[in-house]
């Protein structure tokens, strides 16, 4: 079934408007725009344990982290590929959480990338941020939710990840 959701992926990818062909990405990433990501799918992580693996995925001088989402194009490009990749017949189902770098600091006013990129864009879920700060961020699914951020209740959850990194 991976097998499978893999390959439909790669399918989707390649129709996407912003996808470049260009192999400025290393292998098992994926081009749009003018970055690389990376969905880790047979991995889970904690938060920060998934940005200490991003990090470590940077190639050729290029930091990795977990994914900054700058614009609602960004954000439906990261959703739609990890939603057809976990599970592509149902669109509505629960899917497993999908971490991404947006850190809530001591306070919920403080939000911050772990790429230190502007936070400009924000797409929570209704009622959210509502956990103790200085969470990660995960972008929740189900019915309703349609991929709004949620502040983690408990930051060493076991999610799947996205990195991101420039071309």
């Amino acid at each position: 079934m991976i097998a499978f959701n893999k390959l439909f992926l790669i399918l989707f990818v390649a129709s996407l408007q912003q996808v470049t062909t260009a192999d400025r990405c290393p292998s098992s990433w994926i081009s749009w725009g003018h970055h690389c990501y990376r969905f880790e799918l047979d991995k889970m992580a904690s938060w920060k344990d998934a940005e200490a693996k991003c990090c470590a995925l940077g190639s050729d001088g290029r930091d990795s982290h977990l994914a900054s989402i700058h614009s609602k194009e960004e954000q439906n490009f990261i959703y739609e590929v990890y939603r057809l990749a976990v599970r592509t017949d149902i669109k509505d189902a629960w899917l497993p959480l999908l971490w991404i770098g947006l850190e809530v600091g001591n306070t919920q006013a403080k939000l911050s990338w772990t790429d230190d990129s502007c936070v400009n864009y924000l797409n929570w879920y209704p009622g959210e941020p509502n956990n103790d700060p200085n969470t990660g961020v995960e972008i929740s699914d189900g019915i309703g939710k349609n991929g709004g951020w949620a502040d983690a209740p408990d930051p060493n959850r076991q999610n799947h990840y996205v990195c991101k990194m420039p071309q």
